[in-house]
């Protein structure tokens, strides 16, 4: 941010009569000024200065930066994923390799913020549904 406070003078005609009028803005962003002729009053807003615009494109430019660099490093992990569940659905074992693809994204998703309700979904066809389905047929 800016360690300096920028002092900002403005000067402009009052519309009714025509009376130069003199702000100075310090820190405030909005004021109210008076006409020392006619007393008509103005709102004014602190003019934006190209130090504060150039800081407002930087922020912006790192927050973009950050959600880019968040976004790639999720696709690669997600990608991990994948290639660690398929992994285990092509063991040819007696579907131990199965279950241990449901719990290995099961984990996955309780460490990435996924909604319960998919999780959940994950546990009815756990290692215990599984079983019991085995035992069913």
């Amino acid at each position: 941010m800016l360690d300096t406070i920028s002092v900002i003078h403005v000067n402009f005609l009052c519309r009714h009569c025509q009376e130069n009028i003199k702000v100075t803005f310090e820190h405030e962003q909005l004021t109210n000024v008076h006409c020392p002729s006619c007393d008509y009053g103005y709102t004014l807003m602190k003019p934006t200065i190209g130090d504060e615009i150039l800081l407002d494109w930087e922020k912006e430019a790192i927050y973009q930066k950050v959600r880019a660099e968040k976004t790639e490093q999720d696709n690669v992990e997600l990608m991990a994923l994948i290639v660690k569940v398929v992994e285990l659905l092509t063991w040819r074992d007696e579907g131990n390799g199965h279950i241990r693809a449901i719990e290995t994204l099961r984990q996955w998703l309780l460490l990435n913020g996924v909604p319960k309700t998919i999780i959940e979904l994950l546990d009815a066809r756990g290692p215990q549904g599984q079983s019991q389905a085995r035992d069913r047929d």
